[in-house]
């Protein structure tokens, strides 16, 4: 998708995109665990926010600093009234170099209508700002039950193009393997503390959808 078409999709989905999707208790208990392995007062970054909503917010109530980003205006306008303390620019995840050290960074459902090289650029970018002992949490969608033709594999447990519905839209996305996304960020220098797959029913979908939900810790100490 060209970054106008997604800006468009993301603009449009607004408020009904965190109404949706917000509710997932795996994602606020990952957000907790990943609070218990930060130091206080930290600086995190939530890449692709959304709407703040519910990593942001929870990351600022938690009391940490934190930045944030967005290809789309209107969602980074909701993410800066949900939370006021944040910082929030409009920018593509393509195009963003962090502008410091974080504590820890967030990619929760963000980075799934990027190609696979503007991804693994990105990637290495929000590594590269990441501190000893830092905290990477990485959630999306896995491609283990929805793309069983091996042959649409590239090597590293991925595919690309894959057409994904969402929200009455369909989305082309590339998709990892449960493997696959472990493998990446092992392959970042990275260690995996756990790694989670869950369903979950968006408000107003009829099917539930695949979702991982992985931890990793850059080695070194963050004390």
């Amino acid at each position: 998708m060209e970054p106008s078409e997604a800006e468009h999709l993301w603009d449009s989905v607004g408020l009904a995109y965190e109404s949706a999707y917000s509710d997932n208790p795996t994602l606020h208990s990952t957000i907790q665990h990943a609070i218990s392995l930060l130091p206080p007062h930290a600086h995190v970054l939530d890449a692709g926010c959304g709407t703040g909503v519910p990593v942001a917010s929870a990351l600022s109530a938690a009391g940490m600093h934190v930045t944030g980003f967005d290809l789309s205006g209107e969602m980074v306008a909701l993410a800066q009234r949900a939370v006021p303390r944040g910082d929030f620019t409009k920018v593509s995840m393509a195009d963003y170099t962090p502008p410091r050290i974080f504590d820890g960074v967030f990619v929760v459902f963000s980075h799934m209508q990027l190609s696979y090289a503007e991804f693994s650029a990105a990637m290495r970018r929000f590594v590269g700002a990441l501190a000893e002992g830092g905290v990477l949490v990485l959630v999306g969608v896995p491609s283990d039950n929805y793309v069983q033709d091996q042959g649409m594999y590239e090597e590293g447990g991925y595919v690309q193009g894959f057409p994904a519905p969402f929200m009455g839209h369909l989305v082309k996305t590339t998709l990892f393997t449960v493997r696959g996304s472990e493998a990446f960020v092992r392959g970042l220098g990275l260690e995996v503390v756990s790694s989670v797959v869950k369903q979950f029913l968006p408000r107003g979908e009829t099917v539930p959808e695949d979702q991982f939900f992985l931890v990793a810790r850059k080695p070194g100490s963050n004390g």
